[in-house]
């Protein structure tokens, strides 16, 4: 999951004497401050792929044999605080914390706390995303995660699993908005999967299905049959549960679904003059055109037929 900001650094082009060195630098600059103890006979291949966003950091590792280890006093020094999780895609590797340790393959996942000391060993060639939270994002969406937590490549609760977060990582993004929609899904799949794990997440799990419901309201814009009951329906969960989830975040549903629906109109009054100011309302779930103008004029202090009058003055 990347765009056009994704930064590559690989040890290719660098003498052997140099790599391991060149290698911790930069993943200190673009990661974590970390050290690679141990590298094999071979010389160190390793290539890193980071992408930042607003939510979420993703960063693809791919290496020979080696290890990796956060100290304290790497930690010390090292102002980053968040949690990481890893998605293994090839080789196989261990992870630990403090009395915790677990084996991964392709497919497993595991989350810990990057201000906890922690190491990683992998015996062979190994890839694995590396996914990077930042604290204030995570206790907000995930809560408190105490231990080093494994996710079993086989665990599924609906159509949450951890290969449907690596199509996600897998998947071409074309701009730093759809960065930031595929990474609100990612955290969506991690927090199902890790609560049924035993994480110590919020009591009320609500950020989930706020985020689930955002999905599918992006998905069904359109509708003029997106409301409460059709959300209930196809998520399984009441009415009043999708209510609590929206005003945990200080909105209602309607009024996200009222301005996402606004929103989306005015960029197309803007940018899109071969379609009537009616067609757009239609398109854009709004079934009465006179309905559509007084909402839009009180979200944007004018008419619709005002800002594509501008539009097209200042186009003159």
């Amino acid at each position: 999951m990347s765009f056009s900001g994704q930064i590559r650094v690989s040890t290719r082009d660098i003498d052997l004497v140099s790599r391991r060195q060149y290698w911790e630098e930069a993943v200190n600059q673009h990661v974590i401050h970390i050290d690679c103890p141990i590298v094999s006979d071979s010389p160190l291949e390793a290539e890193l792929r980071h992408s930042h966003g607003d939510i979420i950091n993703v960063n693809y590792i791919e290496a020979n044999r080696h290890s990796v280890q956060r100290s304290r006093i790497d930690i010390d020094e090292d102002e980053r605080d968040g949690f990481f999780i890893c998605l293994m895609t090839k080789g196989n590797g261990y992870s630990y914390q403090g009395m915790d340790c677990a084996s991964h393959m392709p497919g497993d996942m595991v989350i810990y706390d990057t201000a906890k000391p922690y190491g990683h060993g992998f015996p062979n060639d190994m890839g694995m995303y590396v996914l990077d939270l930042p604290r204030s994002i995570a206790e907000r969406e995930l809560g408190v995660v105490d231990n080093l937590i494994k996710i079993d490549r086989n665990l599924q609760c609906g159509t949450s699993s951890t290969s449907a977060i690596f199509k996600l990582l897998e998947s071409n993004i074309n701009s730093h908005h759809s960065f930031q929609l595929k990474a609100e899904e990612v955290i969506y799949h991690i927090q199902v999967l890790s609560g049924l794990q035993g994480a110590k997440f919020n009591q009320k799990n609500r950020n989930l299905l706020f985020f689930k419901c955002k999905t599918f309201i992006e998905q069904h814009l359109t509708s003029a049959d997106l409301n409460a009951e059709m959300i209930s329906s196809h998520l399984s969960v009441s009415c009043r549960q999708i209510a609590r989830a929206f005003e945990a975040h200080g909105m209602t549903m309607g009024r996200y679904i009222w301005k996402s629906r606004l929103n989306k109109s005015r960029e197309d009054i803007l940018n899109l003059d071969n379609l009537s100011i009616t067609d757009i309302a239609y398109k854009w779930g709004f079934s009465h055109s006179s309905h559509f103008s007084r909402a839009y004029k009180q979200h944007f202090n004018e008419s619709p037929q005002t800002t594509r009058k501008q539009k097209r003055q200042n186009l003159v």
